[in-house]
């Protein structure tokens, strides 16, 4: 179901910073761009994060390798190479934070976890514009350290997510989740169903190509699709009310107002990632949210290859050494009315990217 017709296109020439010197000292970001190559057996923890962060680093021209501190101007050179801008579209609980953790690891990417950074582009647009882009640049940049400092990057899931008693934890040993690898071409935010609320306002398709304009650079948006039923059901189990995702699913949830309430916001999300890809058709990427799971290194490769980025074979063995190949099915965890089922098969009909999903399958 991957149906961007822009996964084989040629590449194609776009506008770029030119890496000078002369950015506003308002916005700049201490940070260590060197991958961190650590044991498995031990996890990343803030402390030995926190150190991984301050090795030394060095300016070599427009390159930035191991050797001296890395300064606000050979962090800025590094987003001077930027060429893509990527915004996740879509839903929450569909696979995004596991994706967004994965393509964090290269190491010319850096993608952000939830920092609305299209809403924040769209809310305050004359700001960015008018003082440093790369302050914007900046957010995106802090967001990937602090989660794998801290966060959901900074430890291996050794879990299934089958039967998962506790919160998922997605770190890449030995690639670059937080840091980068001397420049960064890609960078972005895993915020999806932001970035679909966002899009449905009247503004938001000419917000878009401002912030091209403004940053000459491509934008891009990856929209993972995951079964609406199996969607829906994971969020009405995370709902702070029930709180039933993790566990044992002995007893099936009975929440019908909730799930009413979920199977509404869902196709809102839907409207807007529609408008999204009918305006930039070629800019904008479907992903079945099983394919990640079942063949991860071959979607990463078609992402990457969809963002104009090469990849090598160890980032992706790396990536998909850590991904659990048992996918997670939670429609059945829940109760369902007949006409709550035909609901969504009647929402998920105006919609080609749902072409396929069903119930029973």
């Amino acid at each position: 179901m991957w149906t961007s017709n822009d996964v084989d296109m040629k590449q194609k020439s776009v506008m770029r910073y030119n890496g000078g010197d002369d950015f506003h000292e308002h916005s700049a970001v201490i940070s260590k761009p060197v991958g961190h190559q650590m044991n498995e057996d031990k996890p990343a923890t803030q402390e030995n994060k926190h150190d991984a962060l301050n090795e030394k680093t060095t300016l070599n021209n427009d390159a930035i390798s191991s050797n001296t501190e890395h300064s606000q101007t050979s962090l800025y050179k590094a987003y001077g190479h930027v060429k893509t801008i990527l915004f996740f579209i879509g839903y929450s609980r569909s696979r995004h934070t596991l994706l967004g953790s994965l393509l964090d690891a290269h190491p010319h990417m850096v993608i952000a976890d939830e920092t609305m950074a299209f809403t924040r582009w769209n809310s305050k647009r004359d700001i960015w514009m008018n003082g440093s882009l790369y302050a914007y640049y900046d957010t995106l940049f802090k967001s990937s350290q602090r989660v794998v400092s801290k966060g959901r990057r900074s430890q291996v899931f050794k879990g299934s997510v089958a039967n998962a008693t506790s919160a998922f934890r997605y770190y890449v040993p030995n690639q670059w989740q937080g840091t980068f690898d001397q420049y960064i071409e890609v960078i972005g935010d895993k915020s999806g169903a932001f970035t679909a609320f966002a899009m449905k306002k009247r503004n938001a398709v000419e917000a878009v190509h401002l912030l091209e304009k403004t940053a000459g650079a491509k934008v891009f948006f990856v929209h993972v699709v995951r079964n609406p039923f199996d969607n829906i059901a994971t969020m009405v189990l995370e709902h702070k009310g029930i709180k039933a995702r993790y566990g044992e699913h002995k007893v099936k949830v009975n929440a019908p107002e909730e799930l009413e309430i979920k199977i509404n916001s869902y196709f809102r999300m839907a409207e807007g990632s529609n408008k999204a890809r009918e305006a930039f058709p070629v800019s904008f990427l479907d992903v079945p949210s099983m394919e990640i799971v079942k063949n991860p290194v071959e979607t990463l490769r078609r992402i990457c290859q969809f963002l104009e980025i090469t990849c090598t074979e160890q980032y992706l063995l790396d990536c998909a050494a850590t991904v659990d190949p048992v996918p997670s099915i939670t429609r059945d965890f829940i109760e369902w009315t007949a006409e709550q089922k035909n609901k969504v098969y009647n929402m998920m009909a105006k919609y080609s990217f749902f072409g396929g999903y069903c119930f029973d399958k």
